[in-house]
């Protein structure tokens, strides 16, 4: 599925439209919605750091697991300006975050809890320093200045792998406690999957 809305092209998986279906249709407590709404502040903070740079992306792709923001300008800003884009999406939810505990403490609403506990574990998650998240495209700028561009990969592809195998570790052992609950072992091997599949690129 695959729309235009000014210069901008968005792509979103079948998957990812079955799974938003069925969130809005069967979602009673309301927590997916506001996982959802949270993953987009993520992505609207990336997209309002590249405007302050002056770029456009020209495609925004949407998948199960990620967001995709194609931005043809990366490389030939200062890494400061870069690590400022990476990082935007994080802040944005570690801001989030502090907000909704703090509005949480005054009115007791559950729903700001959610809100607060879905901004704080998108954030921490995608802090990460593991490739493919903002975590470990931030370490990846700030390796490439010590060391080549092929060793600063070597580095955050070993150290991306010695945090994810543990990680699906977890996931599976969840997964035996709880059939139901599968997503952190899901996440665990798509990025393994897209670890293997950016070295094979390269």
């Amino acid at each position: 599925m695959s729309f235009r809305i000014g210069r901008r092209r968005f792509v979103m998986s079948f998957p990812m439209v079955c799974l938003m279906t069925a969130a809005v249709l069967l979602d009673t407590t309301q927590s997916v919605i506001l996982c959802f709404t949270a993953a987009l502040m993520h992505e609207l903070g990336h997209l309002a750091a590249l405007r302050y740079y002056g770029s456009v992306p020209t495609e925004i792709r949407l998948t199960l697991f990620d967001v995709a923001i194609t931005d043809t300008d990366k490389h030939i800003r200062s890494t400061k300006a870069q690590l400022i884009i990476v990082l935007a999406g994080v802040t944005v939810n570690f801001v989030s975050a502090a907000v909704c505990l703090l509005l949480y403490r005054l009115t007791d609403q559950e729903l700001l809890w959610l809100f607060f506990t879905a901004h704080l574990t998108l954030g921490l998650f995608n802090s990460l320093p593991i490739e493919s998240l903002d975590g470990g495209e931030a370490l990846m700028l700030l390796l490439e200045h010590r060391f080549s561009p092929r060793t600063a990969q070597c580095l955050l592809t070993v150290l991306s792998l010695l945090l994810l195998l543990p990680l699906a570790c977890a996931g599976f052992w969840l997964l035996l406690l709880c059939p139901c609950n599968f997503s952190l072992l899901l996440t665990s091997l798509y990025l393994l999957t897209a670890l293997k599949r950016h070295g094979s690129s390269r």
